[in-house]
């Protein structure tokens, strides 16, 4: 049985609204100043036990510790009046070790308060102000990650399957004491949230709910009467859309939808293949077959499917490749990883992936 959504404004035609997982949406909502009290609404719903009263938008590129250090480039990244430093991630497409990625993602503004640490020290000695020599304390401040996942990890047996909202600390193994809130982990499964409209409970609930069916709907349903709900439908409603702005969504779909379709056709293609000649060697060349098919779209591949690319990487040569032509989108990283996986020559072609 279908579920029926109704507008709550009389006499109002049906609306159009935007799918929110899409890269355009994702930064509407969460990445402007204009709409950063949406930001901090879900902040302070998905944390619980922490109090936002305002954030700051800081640089969503980091440096690593040195010049030949690779950059990452966050989703969204901020910070409050307390120092805590959050990176708010969406992740459409399943990766094995994207836990390992957030740990590896929060080494970067976590070094960066030592190097401030540093340059604050060099600026006081500049001005005679400074003690004889560098001494930080290591007083971190938090830093979280909020992941939003478009799919499910893999769990151990005891996992509940409807839990899709976990947070991981440092605590020690027995008495389970904090060792330090300097690093925190938030995930939200989105796979694993299965509830009807009819039996949301909470304003959390009814966030994840609309994270994966506003698109779906054409009405206001009364369940989401709450001021911030209806601003919420206001920015997503596509009638509300600049020209410009109707461009990017469209094209942030297109690629949300490229995406999904050359992963699914190029395993089928040569799994199919595969059957031929047995099938380990078919996932492998399912394998190359996705990685091929995504660079052959412009697409960078190397943080979503890292296994295609290292195996078409490590394969080129046996297979008759002379050179590979990779682009150089937001992170700029996809040339210099693939070279340094192969012999092959790679020639990296800078494109332009931003959507302001």
């Amino acid at each position: 049985m279908s579920e029926r959504f109704v507008e709550k404004r009389t006499g109002s035609q049906s609306r159009e609204y935007a799918n929110l997982l899409c890269d355009f949406m994702f930064k509407r909502m969460f990445g402007s100043e204009a709409n950063k009290d949406v930001l901090i609404w879900f902040l302070n719903m998905v944390l619980e036990d922490v109090d936002i009263a305002d954030v700051s938008f800081i640089p969503t590129e980091h440096q690593g510790l040195t010049e030949e250090d690779r950059k990452v480039i966050f989703d969204i990244s901020c910070t409050c009046s307390d120092g805590k430093t959050f990176i708010i991630e969406m992740q459409k497409g399943y990766q094995k070790y994207f836990r390992e990625r957030a740990l590896y993602y929060t080494t970067y503004p976590i070094n960066a308060q030592g190097r401030e640490a540093r340059d604050r020290f060099e600026a006081e000695r500049m001005e005679g102000v400074a003690a004889d020599r560098f001494n930080w304390d290591y007083n971190l401040k938090p830093v979280i990650v909020v992941a939003l996942l478009d799919f499910q990890f893999r769990h151990s047996e005891e996992w509940p399957k409807e839990k899709f909202h976990s947070s991981y600390r440092l605590l020690e193994d027995v008495v389970h004491e904090q060792m330090t809130d300097a690093i925190r982990f938030v995930f939200l499964e989105l796979g694993r949230f299965k509830k009807r409209i009819s039996e949301l409970e909470t304003a959390f609930e009814k966030w994840i709910y609309l994270l994966k069916n506003m698109h779906r709907m054409t009405e206001i349903p009364p369940e989401f009467s709450e001021p911030l709900f209806e601003r919420l439908f206001l920015l997503a409603e596509i009638g509300n859309f600049t020209p410009d702005e109707m461009k990017q969504y469209y094209n942030s779909l297109e690629n949300m939808g490229d995406y999904d379709n050359i992963i699914h056709t190029a395993q089928e293609e040569a799994e199919k293949r595969g059957l031929e000649k047995g099938l380990a060697r078919g996932h492998a060349e399912a394998q190359v077959e996705i990685a091929r098919k995504m660079l052959a779209a412009g697409m960078t591949v190397e943080h979503r499917t890292p296994g295609a690319v290292e195996n078409f990487a490590k394969n080129a040569k046996a297979n008759g490749i002379q050179v590979i032509i990779a682009a150089a989108g937001m992170a700029a990283h996809l040339p210099g990883v693939i070279a340094s996986m192969t012999t092959v020559p790679v020639i990296g072609v800078p494109i332009s992936a931003s959507l302001q």
